[in-house]
């Protein structure tokens, strides 16, 4: 429960977590929509095959993921659609932690491809690992913070119904 004095400082964290996924994000995306074929052998790399479908997935998703994270990443910005982003975010995050950890258990020595393939990128490339994982789930909780705090609006709406109710 937030008191008064606390909601300062939870808001300062909320907007804290809210520019760091989404800079995050804008930063994973915007090398990947100037290069969806880098991206699409970074999904290959995964070795991930689906019943039915193969690997016919790889383009439509190197196509996809990259302005899903961009929406993502601009939705966090504006309070209006900061929950909706949120809840985005941390499937995303969810999902790309699969993909790693399942990258990792198989013994799979590659480049996560979370920042695409450019020169730019070659400075947050990374390999999966343990450390990967746990940038994550860093990340992932953020976004449920963002998700599950109320906003200021919420709780002067909830002070005025309690102090009428008293």
């Amino acid at each position: 429960m937030e008191t008064p004095r606390r909601r300062p400082f939870l808001t300062v964290l909320e907007w804290i977590a809210r520019l760091t996924i989404a800079a995050v994000f804008l930063y994973a995306a915007i090398p990947k929509l100037l290069d969806p074929v880098a991206f699409a052998r970074a999904i290959d790399n995964y070795r991930v095959v689906f019943p039915i479908v193969g690997k016919g997935y790889v383009y439509l998703t190197a196509g996809f993921m990259p302005a899903l994270e961009l929406i993502t990443a601009l939705g966090l910005l504006w309070n209006r659609t900061k929950r909706g982003a949120a809840l985005m975010a941390t499937l995303l995050l969810i999902l790309f932690a699969i993909l790693i950890t399942q990258a990792v258990l198989r013994g799979l020595n590659i480049d996560c491809g979370c920042f695409g393939s450019g020169a730019t990128s070659k400075l947050m490339a990374r390999t999966v690992g343990l450390k990967a994982i746990l940038e994550d789930v860093l990340w992932l909780v953020m976004a449920l913070f963002i998700y599950f705090r109320k906003s200021d609006a919420d709780l002067r709406k909830a002070a005025s119904r309690n102090r009428y109710t008293m």
